[in-house]
């Protein structure tokens, strides 16, 4: 019993240290992204990798091949019984994306001759003990994934590893459920292809497809109240723009209305009475100027008026500024 608690302690160890480096959320996003990872550790499986090259792009089918047997060292831990979905379906997905990436979709004979190595490699009997039972799932298995509408069934397997994910997250995470509320809506489309192509009697059907049913958009959206929160944020956005450019139109105007006053008063203060009557307001003498040295210096304005009616007096002396 102790002996079987410490493998397990040590497996959920192994599964942590592939997972940890993983900023993603979603479960299918975590589980392609340690397979990604760069390290020092590849070097050691390139041997391997090197005995049966292909025939084009060997050296970027060798990086995918060290990649998946590092994944192959740890694939009992990934395949315990810990996660609910089936791991080797992510795995083989993977592996067809990737060589897709190198031959593009139409070289049917150079993808089957990758995935012809990653079996050898499977099969390699002086490196890993292929008899034990969860190797197998670990197998590559070009059947499972070749098929026209591929990218479509990834992105349905996916969505199907995420969608339990995100439904525990959404009674407790507003913010988070409005965005995987988005996930889920934006995967209405896909659902209608396989509609379409998997009529009740059809053969042409994903082996999940029946397991993923349960998680179309139609049924689920209402399930997580996606309707209310995706209006909600809906609102929010309109609501806010307007707002926004109001504001700014309103302290543009502004701006606008104040240049005016400011261009008038600025000669009326110099060039008029109003601008002695005001510096006899605050106490200033208009008369002198002192400047940085202490002189005086006879003011600008010294001719000026220091007090009376602003409109009535004599205006012989003064200069009248007036606007166009």
């Amino acid at each position: 019993m102790f002996l079987s608690q410490k493998r397990r302690f040590a497996e959920i160890l192994v599964i942590k240290r592939l997972l940890r480096n993983s900023k993603k959320e979603l479960n299918s996003e975590k589980f392609y992204d340690p397979l990604d990872i760069e390290s020092s550790d590849l070097s050691k499986y390139e041997e391997i990798c090197n005995v049966m090259p292909v025939r084009t792009e060997n050296n970027k089918v060798n990086i995918i091949c060290t990649k998946y047997l590092r994944y192959l060292k740890n694939c009992e831990a990934l395949n315990n019984g810990s996660f609910t979905y089936d791991v080797s379906t992510l795995l083989n997905y993977w592996l067809y994306d990737k060589l897709i990436n190198i031959y593009g979709n139409n070289d049917e004979l150079d993808i089957r001759l990758g995935f012809g190595r990653f079996q050898y490699v499977w099969e390699y009997q002086k490196f890993f003990p292929k008899k034990k039972p969860y190797y197998e799932k670990c197998k590559p298995d070009l059947d499972m994934v070749n098929h026209k509408d591929w990218k479509n069934r990834k992105e349905l397997y996916d969505y199907c590893v995420n969608y339990e994910y995100m439904a525990s997250t959404c009674p407790y995470f507003d913010d988070a459920c409005t965005k995987h509320c988005e996930y889920i809506n934006g995967k209405s489309k896909l659902y209608k292809h396989f509609e379409s192509v998997c009529p009740p009697k059809g053969s042409d059907s994903p082996e999940f497809y029946d397991k993923c049913k349960k998680y179309d958009p139609n049924i689920v959206l209402n399930a997580l109240k996606c309707h209310e929160k995706l209006k909600l944020k809906e609102i929010m956005t309109q609501g806010l723009r307007p707002e926004t450019t109001q504001i700014g139109t309103k302290v543009g105007q502004s701006v606008l209305g104040v240049a005016p006053v400011l261009l008038t008063a600025a000669p009326l203060y110099r060039y008029t009475p109003i601008g002695s009557w005001v510096r006899n307001l605050g106490g200033i003498n208009q008369n002198s100027i002192t400047n940085t040295g202490g002189e005086e210096m006879e003011g600008f304005l010294g001719n000026t008026q220091e007090s009376g009616d602003m409109s009535y007096g004599d205006s012989g002396n003064y200069i009248w500024y007036q606007t166009m």
